[in-house]
Order: structure tokens, then sequence, then C-alpha cells
């Protein structure tokens, strides 16, 4: 008898990847841990399943269940500072000066953003993912390298720049309504500096509260802040209208039912 067991096959696009399968699906890497990073993935990369299912590589910064929701734990790495040596337009490199930060080793900012722009009005700010970056000692100036060139020069004085660490190399599980949930963990995590899968999107569980899918204000979810679910209804504190879904289907992009259209973006799933 013939295995038809077949093999995942990964599609490189840039940083992202396209998983499909040939005769079974097998995604059993979806569910590993390591303390050692796959030298096919960093902390950002996502992994889209042909079934919609969504997932992003990460590292923990805490041990994390896959019962509730998981955290963002990042709040910025340099604020915004105003830049004291230029570059160019084309460049790829960019000069971070000299600001409060702790002491930086090459690339660990690798998947994090800079916002590069005149913050006082004037210019549009700019937004450039981060590919590497040099060493540093706490609060030095240093280098970063961009995604893609810039195409308004920084300008001393006038030029301010914000760096944002990898939002998806620190996630933790954390009982507080101020950081922002980035979805569940595809399995439990024992300890900091795992890496590890997040899905944060298609079909999945995490743990609900009541209410969650029993009328029509549950149908809607929103994370509570110990990573449960809880009805939109509940979370806002409002009585749903009659004949309400409380669904998301999306959103209009032209005209208006008084009028033409609405033309709809439909953005449920």
């Amino acid at each position: 008898m013939s295995d038809t067991k077949g093999k995942a096959k990964v599609i490189q696009l840039g940083d992202s990847q396209v998983v499909s399968h040939r005769v079974t699906p097998d995604w059993d890497f979806l569910y590993d841990t390591s303390l050692v990073r796959d030298e096919n993935f960093w902390p950002g990369d996502h992994v889209r399943l042909p079934d919609g299912r969504e997932f992003v590589y990460a590292k923990s910064d805490g041990a994390i269940a896959t019962n509730f929701g998981c955290n963002f734990t990042a709040t910025g790495y340099v604020s915004q500072t105003t830049v004291t040596t230029a570059d160019a337009v084309g460049s790829k490199v960019l000069h971070v000066p000299a600001a409060t930060h702790a002491a930086l080793t090459k690339d660990a900012l690798r998947g994090g953003y800079a916002i590069i722009g005149n913050h006082s009005g004037g210019s549009t700010p700019a937004v450039r993912g981060i590919v590497g970056n040099d060493a540093a000692s706490a609060n030095a100036a240093f280098i970063i390298y961009l995604d893609a060139k810039l195409t308004v020069a920084t300008v001393v004085s006038t030029t301010g720049v914000e760096v944002y660490e990898n939002p998806w190399a620190a996630i933790g599980q954390d009982d507080t309504e101020v950081l922002p949930r980035a979805g569940v963990a595809a399995t439990g995590v024992s300890a900091a500096n795992t890496y590890f899968w997040v899905q944060i999107k298609g079909v999945g569980w995490s743990s609900p509260q009541s209410g969650c899918g029993a009328d029509d204000g549950g149908i809607t979810l929103m994370w509570r802040h110990d990573g449960s679910l809880m009805p939109l209804e509940g979370s806002l504190g409002v009585t749903m209208a009659a004949y309400a879904a409380a669904q998301i289907a999306g959103f209009c992009i032209e005209g208006s039912s008084a009028g033409n259209g609405p033309l709809l973006h439909l953005g449920a799933l």
C-alpha cells in the first residue's frame, strides 16, 4: 500500500511564506518550539495555509499557554529624536542619533520599523522596515539598514526618527488591558526566549467567557484582559439593537446606500 502522506511545500515570497500540500497536509513544523531559531524563518514571518489559517513566527518573553491569547510586550526602542547625521535620497542606511535605549546587539532590531519625517509638520512621515543594525552601547548613536530606499533626504535639526523593535520578538501572556493581543500560541511555550508560532487568522480556539456566540451580541468576540474572549455587547457594555447580527462584514470603499452603491470590501474572514 503506498504512502499517501505528502510533504508540505513552502514557497518563499520575500519574508512571506505560502504553504501548499500535494496529497495529505503535514503542518507539524507549526507546533514545534525551540530555543534555537529555525534558519528558514525570522520573527514576524507569516505562513498561510490553504484553508485560510495564518501563523506568525515569534519569540517568547515567558511561558505561554494555548487556551488564552498572547500579547505584544514591546513598547518602542527609541522615541522621537532629531537626526544629527543626514542620509540622502536613495540611501538604505539610516543614522539614528544618540538617545535613551538599551545596549544593542547586531541585527537585534531586524523585523522592526523606523518612522522618519518632519514631525512638526511639512512632510509626510515615511515608514520603513528594519533588515539589520550595527551593535551599539546603551544610549549611543547607531546605524540601521532599511528594507527600501529613502525617497526624501533626512535633514539635520529638522527630521525626526522613531525606532521600534520587532513586535514578534517579545511575545508574552499578561493579565493586562494595555498590551495588545497578538493571537493564540499554536502550542504551549514553557520558557522565555523560545521560538514558536502564533495563530492570527482562521479557524481556531481561545477560552470563551459566558455569552460568546449565544446571541446577536456574542457573534463578534473581543479580547478580555486575561486573554480570554468576551462578547461584543459585554465588552462595550451595550444592548444590541433588534435584528443586529453584530458580525463585521467589511467596509464601504465607494458610494452609499443613499446614492450609488455602496461598493463593499468584504473583510469578515
